[in-house]
């Protein structure tokens, strides 16, 4: 491991998954520069490690990004540029907000463009892993850009300092003005790829979903994008806060931090800001901080729950989904309570007088129903709920082109429900060589969803499934499985209760 001033590199080199044919001879000329990158065997061209911004580093770590510092000459973008600052032993630098870009168009064409936010708790990832590689999203006719952003207390710091510095009165959500600014450099840049500009799909999953719903939230991203597919939305009562005040759920981000700060430095002073950015990154990285999404009534002028509850989100066609068993990656077996009552008194503790309804639903009815319950807990309050509220708000806006999916297929054990992640793979059509011709199927079949998603507003074409849109009254979806089919209404009596009892904490908090 070697320690840099500007932040910390482990020197492993990543590179693409595809065999190179070839450096690009011809260079592209974008804002900053030009550059040039790797034709693949299947004709698919690799721009890996595109600067979309300056390094957040020195005086601008805990700054919103600024646009990317011109170069001369021809810059090789030929491998994937570090992640972000994480915990684990990975290609990672505080200078690290670098996109990449697969494409088989010219200069000439105006493919759909499709945005990848990848996950990790807002703390893990980069666009360097190999399930997101590109090459057959763009072998499918759209320009995929996959893009690193800021994570941990790097993007998510709020503090009254930083606050007070600040022209707009905030901080915090550095990672969603990274995503901003990385939409905003796609706009100026990505028709020399191929690309239309006035045709961007964002999409994510986990953290990369919760993502997606904050661009929806916020007006500063309107325009910046014209369709949003959400999977597994990371949006719960412990990831997202407010900036001044506490919100039912936790303290206020600016205390989160403040206490941060102080459980590594001391009680602040005049000079807290000068003491702050010259932390070691490994110093910020340890800090005790958790990551939240912030209302600061700039970015987001109310909760988002606020805002897609009125349907007054940015109003695009939405894909909205999630996997039956979300919660197998978090509940293991042998973890849940050993007994009845020792699962009511966790539920209890977790959900409080607010909804007596909502604890008696996730406490099970026999000893051998408590591992599922769990799991069912777990998928509903961390991923599922807000993925329907994306559905909702969809259709509640007027939105005919919202449709939601639940991913039911688990490979590697058929008897049990599709736990987290598990349809990414499906998703970039990147399934291994030994996967059954049943799941490559079903692989290309959700490629080819996404793609005409991208293209059109809508899944639905000649030769696919038909996918129901989602509407308030029949709450219609579609499940991918290996036997595609149609439900509706999935779990709406446990659902409607944690909506309920979401919304209650906030108001009692205001």
């Amino acid at each position: 491991m070697k320690i840099l001033r500007e932040g910390l590199t482990i020197l492993i080199f990543a590179s693409c998954a595809t065999s190179a044919v070839s450096e690009i001879e011809e260079p592209v000329e974008i804002t900053a520069g030009k550059v040039t990158g790797l034709e693949l065997e299947n004709g698919v061209q690799a721009f890996l490690g595109i600067p979309y911004a300056a390094p957040p580093v020195g005086d601008l770590r805990w700054k919103p990004p600024l646009p990317a510092i011109p170069w001369k000459g021809v810059k090789v973008v030929d491998r994937h540029g570090p992640g972000c600052i994480q915990p684990g032993d990975s290609y990672m630098s505080e200078d690290c907000l670098f996109l990449d870009i697969w494409t088989k168009a010219d200069a000439s064409e105006k493919l759909p463009v499709m945005v990848w936010i990848h996950g990790g708790g807002w703390a893990f990832g980069s666009n360097s892993v190999g399930t997101y590689d590109g090459v057959n999203f763009a072998d499918n006719g759209v320009v995929l850009v996959s893009v690193n952003y800021r994570m941990n207390s790097f993007g998510w710091m709020a503090h009254s300092a930083l606050s007070e510095e600040s022209e707009n009165g905030v901080s915090g959500n550095y990672g969603i003005l990274d995503h901003i600014a990385a939409l905003e450099w796609v706009q100026d840049n990505i028709e020399k790829f191929g690309g239309d500009k006035d045709n961007v799909t964002i999409f994510g999953e986990s953290a990369g979903g919760g993502s997606i719903y904050a661009l929806l939230a916020t007006p500063k991203a309107e325009g910046l994008y014209h369709k949003a597919i959400s999977e597994s939305t990371w949006i719960n009562s412990n990831n997202v806060t407010n900036l001044k005040h506490s919100n039912g759920f936790q303290d206020s981000a600016e205390v989160l931090g403040s206490k941060a700060i102080a459980g590594k430095l001391g009680n602040a002073d005049s000079d807290v800001l000068t003491r702050m950015r010259s932390m070691s990154a490994q110093e910020v990285l340890e800090l005790e901080h958790s990551v939240a999404l912030i209302v600061d009534g700039w970015l987001f002028e109310e909760d988002p729950i606020e805002t897609f509850g009125k349907g007054s989100h940015n109003n695009v066609p939405i894909i909205s989904g999630y996997n039956d068993g979300e919660g197998l990656m978090f509940v293991r077996q042998g973890s849940e309570p050993s007994s009845l009552e020792e699962q009511k008194n966790q539920r209890t503790s977790q959900v409080g007088q607010f909804n007596e309804d909502l604890v008696n639903f996730y406490v099970a009815e026999s000893s051998d129903q408590i591992f599922d319950t769990e799991v069912d807990y777990s998928s509903d309050s961390t991923f599922i709920r807000a993925s329907r509220e994306l559905g909702l708000a969809g259709a509640r806006a007027g939105q005919q082109n919202t449709y939601l999916y639940v991913f039911t297929r688990n490979a590697n054990n058929q008897d049990q429900r599709a736990a987290h992640f598990m349809e990414v793979p499906y998703v970039f059509n990147n399934l291994p060589s030994r996967a059954s011709r049943d799941d490559k199927q079903l692989a290309q079949l959700m490629n080819d969803y996404w793609v005409q998603f991208a293209r059109t507003g809508s899944p639905n074409r000649p030769r696919l499934p038909v996918w129901p849109s989602y509407e308030l009254e029949g709450q219609q979806h579609q499940v991918l499985d290996i036997e595609i089919s149609q439900g509706e209404r999935d779990r709406k009596p446990q659902l409607d209760l944690m909506d309920t009892y979401v919304r209650d904490r906030y108001k009692a908090a205001k």
